[in-house]
């Protein structure tokens, strides 16, 4: 985002849009919104926007959605390297990637850089104006003016190498008319620089330097002033400490930090860094709870543009105020929510099939009296019956149709279709949407024998060198068929409960007893990332050669079976490289490994992260009616109290609501009834020492986090008065 990130194998993305002459002579104004027609994008030889319509309104919050694959993130990649032609150039845009490089090469201040640190030095504005404000304030003091000399020179130089930067990017874009134009700039910002290196190089000394030294300081001390560059670290410390960090950690080299918490850090300096239009990809992938509920809290409160996409709906909807849906290659937009815009898309196609089917009635019953007007007419020889029904056979053939307009007002031929038709009335259209994700997993074979999948009993543990344990006291059972989730703040102990369940740690204290006969199907929370590393197999070799390091030879028909399962089917199987796959791809390729040999207990790690809203609806659907034992370890709390505690798929809150919305009519409420017999799970919370049971589930543990904010939102405010006070 804010650093140069490790350059990658895949194919370049190519954008076009159309622009006109006004369009282009208004570029480089202050006005941060963003209005494009005809923008295309593609990569390699795939098409994944077309001749559709890019629209962003300054200060609207914005939730993308679409399924995997779609080109969501290629879009915020566009968008946010201005590789769209008519982005202006003076427009400031931030993306935080899903895909986020964390192991980039590290400038050289940066490398033994605090946490703080390094946030703070990720505002290159920032950090470039302080290098000057230094500079040219040793300038001005300098009692040689041939030192002031230089570094005024310097400084200018390195300000047009940033010019001639910006000028050859536009080059890069642009071509025609325009290309030739940013090609003149690109020449002129190369002479400039040249003839800034001759004189820093011949060490020409201008008689008023030290006017132009004191003049340019000035002009560097208001652009800090304007960027309330004081501020900076406190403001970065604040964030910080809401995305989840301790003062230790802070302070800590971040050059210690895993690959989560350094995302974290590239989503703190996305926050800090000012900017026009912010665009975060799947922030909440690496987020727990108490980071989610304040990172809600933190972009209601922004003022500038933002774009989400998010696996977390009921984060999205607490976040954004408009949705833009990508589908069929088209940007469409709602104002609303996303759960709004699902409801209102709903409601339509059900209005819309009404209309269709009253229409279809009407028709019917029309054409029954023409037939018996005919027949009638026949029979009797009556001429002025027969004429009149040719005429209601003429006005059936051709003004059938719509009976409204698209206003709801009576349809009028003159007013509603201008132009040419080939009918004269409006056909009903019915937007039958994208269709619903299927997700299969078999049921396992019963355990022969009778016994818990897992018990618990008095479990301690404690690292080695640790003073006090993870946890102690622990006692609970996941009986065969049952449910259970582990929620708490991250690096609080839930993967240290999944390494004593799997059998990879031993308690300190306690005994973990599993069945003799059961297998266990383990969902890690970094599968994405293992999967990453795979450049050229494609996903079936991969999915093959796995299953024989496990020692259990698969067919291709029986891999592409179980792929198919999850939506992996066709090219994306036997073509795509596993490098070009979505996350959300990613993820079912690493859940259709386990659970390719149903096993009797489903241990999952984050399944949710990285996975579009009708991938996780149907995982949860599939997961409702699977009759193996289940352990969930995640911060979606949709998806917990849906799969765990047995709430129906509209009444679980996954979109922020409380209760079931009358108008909601659910498909899945026949898969909602087959859990009426089945007993809700439990949830544990672990942290602070112990593992938990939460009576009211994820429920109560949203007010425990909630509670935790306001004492942090408490202590915060009283920290000023205390130091006034000493």
């Amino acid at each position: 985002m804010t650093s140069e990130s490790k350059p990658t194998t895949n194919p370049p993305i190519e954008a076009i849009s159309q622009q006109s002459r006004f369009h282009t002579e208004t570029l480089d104004t202050a006005v941060a919104e963003i209005d494009l027609k005809g923008v295309t994008i593609s990569i390699g030889q795939r098409e994944l926007v077309a001749d559709t319509r890019l629209k962003l309104k300054e200060g609207i919050r914005y939730a993308l959605i679409g399924r995997n694959g779609t080109g969501k993130s290629t879009l915020l990649k566009a968008i946010s390297d201005k590789l769209i032609p008519g982005i202006g150039a003076s427009i400031r845009i931030l993306l935080v990637s899903q895909v986020e490089d964390t192991s980039y090469a590290l400038l050289d201040e940066d490398k033994d850089a605090t946490v703080l640190q390094h946030v703070v030095h990720g505002d290159r504005q920032r950090t470039d104006a302080m290098k000057e404000f230094d500079a040219l304030t040793h300038a001005v003091e300098s009692l040689s003016i041939n030192e002031t000399q230089r570094i005024v020179s310097e400084v200018r130089l390195e300000r047009l190498i940033k010019e001639l930067t910006e000028a050859r990017k536009t080059a890069t874009r642009t071509s025609g008319a325009r290309g030739k134009r940013a090609r003149e700039e690109e020449i002129k910002a190369e002479a400039r620089v040249k003839e800034a290196e001759e004189a820093l190089a011949q060490g020409v000394v201008d008689l008023d330097v030290g006017g132009v030294a004191a003049e340019m300081l000035t002009d560097v001390s208001t652009t800090l002033e304007l960027m309330d560059a004081s501020t900076t670290e406190p403001r970065a410390a604040t964030i910080l400490t809401g995305l989840g960090f301790t003062q230790a950690m802070i302070d800590s080299p971040f050059l210690s930090l895993s690959g989560g918490w350094r995302s974290r850090c590239a989503l703190a300096t996305s926050l800090l860094v000012q900017s026009d239009i912010l665009m975060l990809d799947e922030p909440s992938n690496f987020l727990d709870l108490d980071a989610t509920l304040w990172l809600e809290r933190y972009l209601n409160n922004q003022y500038r543009t933002l774009v989400l996409t998010s696996h977390d709906q009921v984060f999205l909807n607490n976040c954004v105020q408009e949705t833009i849906t990508l589908r069929d290659k088209k940007l469409k937009y709602f104002e609303g929510t996303p759960r709004a815009f699902e409801l209102d898309e709903r409601k339509r196609r059900k209005a819309a099939t009404k209309a269709q089917e009253a229409l279809d009635k009407k028709k019917e019953h029309i054409e029954s009296t023409i037939q018996k007007a005919k027949s009638s007419a026949r029979q009797t020889g009556d001429d002025n019956r027969l004429r009149m029904a040719k005429t209601r056979q003429k006005k059936l053939d051709e003004r059938w149709g719509a009976e409204t307009s698209a206003k709801g007002t009576r349809f009028k031929l003159n007013r509603d279709m201008n132009g040419y038709f080939l009918t004269n009335r409006a056909v009903l259209l019915i937007d039958e949407g994208e269709a619903p994700v299927k997700v299969t997993i078999d049921n396992p074979e019963n355990l022969r024998t009778a016994g818990n999948l897992v018990h618990l009993d008095n479990v301690s543990f404690l690292y080695p060198g640790a003073t006090q344990p993870i946890f102690e006291g622990v006692t609970l059972t996941v009986e065969q068929g049952g449910r259970c989730a582990f929620v708490g703040a991250n690096g609080h102990g839930k993967s240290t409960v999944v390494k004593l369940i799997l059998g990879e740690l031993k308690p300190s204290k306690g005994t973990v007893l599993r069945h003799p006969t059961m297998e266990i199907g383990y969902f890690s929370q970094h599968s994405v990332e293992e999967l990453s590393r795979e450049i050229k197999q494609t996903v079936l070799s991969y999915f093959i050669q796995q299953r024989e390091g496990q020692g259990r030879k698969t067919t291709e028909g029986e891999a592409r079976r179980t792929l198919a399962s999850l939506g992996l089917t066709g090219h994306t199987v036997s073509d795509t490289p596993i490098s070009a796959l979505s996350g959300g791809q990613k993820v079912r390729l690493a859940f259709a490994l386990i659970i390719h040999n149903p096993p009797s207990l489903l241990l999952l790690d984050e399944v949710t992260t990285h996975v579009d809203a009708p991938t996780i609806q149907a995982i949860a659907v599939a997961l409702r009616t699977f009759t193996g034992g289940i352990i969930l370890v995640t911060h979606d709390r949709w998806f917990s109290r849906v799969v765990c505690e047995g709430f129906s798929l509209s009444s679980a809150g996954a979109f922020g609501e409380s209760g079931d919305d009358p108008s909601d009519e659910t498909s899945s409420s026949s898969d909602d009834d087959k859990l009426d017999n089945k007993k809700p799970g439990q949830t544990f919370y672990v942290g602070n020492g112990k593992v938990k049971l939460l009576e009211r589930g994820m429920e109560q543990y949203v007010e425990i986090v909630e509670r935790k904010m306001k004492k942090r939102e408490r202590i915060a405010a009283q920290m000023p008065q205390m130091k006034g006070q000493t």
